[in-house]
């Protein structure tokens, strides 16, 4: 028998499975390369590290001070391993859809689908 818990967690699933994952970091993959796109244009001096903290933390609004917290740790995640890279773009967006989809659901650990895909789809790699 089933507790109430696993049911809820069941209908959870139903509701942030694999389709909404997508349907958000492709929807939030779009309205940051929009942004990028408004600021690259605002600001062209900016270096790329500067112009991704400007645009997390137009993302992130009252909690801009956490910006550059955020590009560092998309930094670390995407620029280390399996080689070393520069950041781009795409990396800083990866990990910022990742943070905010788990934000919606304080129980949510990670996600069911490789949302790193869909944002690439989204996301011109040299960027």
């Amino acid at each position: 028998m089933w507790s109430l818990r696993a049911t809820l967690n069941e209908c959870r699933r139903c509701l942030f499975g694999p389709g909404a994952e997508r349907r958000f970091a492709r929807q939030a993959s779009a309205q940051l390369l929009e942004l990028y796109r408004h600021e690259r244009r605002e600001h062209p001096e900016m270096s790329k590290r500067a112009l991704y903290q400007n645009i997390v933390a137009h993302r992130l609004g009252p909690q801009a001070v956490r910006a550059d917290e955020l590009v560092r740790r998309a930094e670390e995640s995407f620029t280390d391993w399996p080689v070393d890279r520069e950041l781009q773009f795409r990396h800083v967006v990866h990990y910022l859809v990742f943070y905010e989809y788990t934000l919606l659901d304080s129980a949510r650990r990670g996600t069911m689908t490789n949302m790193g895909v869909v944002v690439a789809q989204v996301i011109p790699e040299d960027f």
